[in-house]
């Protein structure tokens, strides 16, 4: 039931809010890497003044987060947390023992058909408080982040040399859980079956508020892009008119917003364009509270062969940079970020 045509027959008016936007970093990144390209400017605008819907009203036309997700490439789902008084985000064990099972459970849910493979990696706590974290190597720590406030994508897959370079950075930063569905070799086993298999393969993200209020301030924003004709990122700029921001307004403690941030099959919404807005302050609004949250992607291996509509394929489009030179690109923009925001 696709989005848009459910809206119209159904009158319901999902517009929440407006709030400003900042592209300049996607369009910044766009040209670096795809300038060979016939996209070079991604986004119209560096930043601007956009329509902000409410996803919750949308997932309303649903009848289950399933079909939200798999039509809109996001949704929000109940997820309450076991109230263990001893829980702490900033700890990876904890988030180890306590939290990834949630997530398997969720991702089974989402994903009925048999998954040859489920890993979760990066976790990030991200706060109006916190800054980029310091320490390396330490794998207890739950690494942490000021709220980013400049559109991105969490990963270019596309961008890679080979699935073994995708599986590297994933493996490095994995926090190992011991399931029926983890591999023994995610270097080895997986890239097998993505490239011999054809297995089917996407990267999720799940997203959630870990305060002790509802979001109000510098919530979630995720744009669910649409395109014209069989093509994707970053073969093809995005139809404003088709394409909607959403936020899925007071996102609660036991609520997890995930969103798909690839998928091998064409045709699925996925490389969703997200950051923080700034939504203006009602003068009926409550006092805001500032946010902090919690992500964690998700790499899931599905018992499904793609032969259509496949965007890894040898033949896609590249970018100009080595891989070596975009990290280098990637950390220069997290400076200037950071610089910015402290004049």
């Amino acid at each position: 039931m696709p989005a848009k045509q459910s809206l119209d027959e159904n009158n319901i008016d999902t517009i929440l809010t407006k709030a400003r936007v900042d592209y300049s970093a996607a369009n910044e990144y766009i040209r670096a890497h795809y300038n060979n390209t016939r996209v070079s400017q991604y986004f119209p605008h560096n930043n601007c003044i956009e329509t902000i819907h409410d996803g919750r009203r949308l997932q309303e036309l649903y009848r289950n987060e399933r079909e939200m997700l798999k039509e809109n490439g996001l949704a929000i789902i109940a997820s309450p947390m076991p109230k263990t008084p001893h829980f702490d985000w900033s700890q990876t064990d904890c988030v180890q023992k306590y939290y990834l099972p949630e997530l398997e459970r969720i991702v089974n849910k989402l994903f009925p058909e048999k998954i040859i493979h489920l890993s979760f990696w990066n976790p990030m706590m991200r706060g109006e408080s916190l800054e980029i974290s310091r320490q390396r190597g330490d794998e207890l720590q739950t690494p942490t982040a000021n709220i980013a406030s400049l559109v991105h994508i969490d990963t270019d897959v596309g961008a890679y040399e080979s699935i073994e370079e995708v599986l590297a950075i994933i493996a490095n930063n994995q926090i190992r859980y011991d399931s029926s569905t983890q591999s023994s070799s995610i270097l080895e086993d997986v890239a097998d079956l993505i490239v011999s298999g054809r297995k089917r393969f996407a990267i999720l993200n799940f997203w959630r508020n870990i305060g002790e209020t509802p979001i109000t301030r510098a919530p979630l924003a995720i744009y669910s892009s649409r395109y014209d004709g069989d093509v994707a990122f970053p073969d093809a700029v995005p139809n404003v008119e088709k394409s909607t921001w959403y936020i899925f307004p007071n996102a609660t403690a036991d609520e997890v917003i995930v969103f798909y941030q690839y998928d091998r099959v064409r045709n699925q919404p996925s490389d969703l364009w997200h950051c923080a807005i700034m939504v203006e302050e009602k003068a009926s609004d409550s006092v805001l509270h500032g946010r902090k949250s919690f992500d964690i992607r998700a790499f899931i291996v599905l018992d499904e062969e793609v032969f259509e509509n496949d965007r890894f394929v040898p033949e896609r489009t590249r970018p100009i940079l080595s891989f070596e030179e975009s990290g280098c690109f990637c950390d220069e923009q997290a400076v200037k970020r950071i610089e910015g925001e402290q004049v």
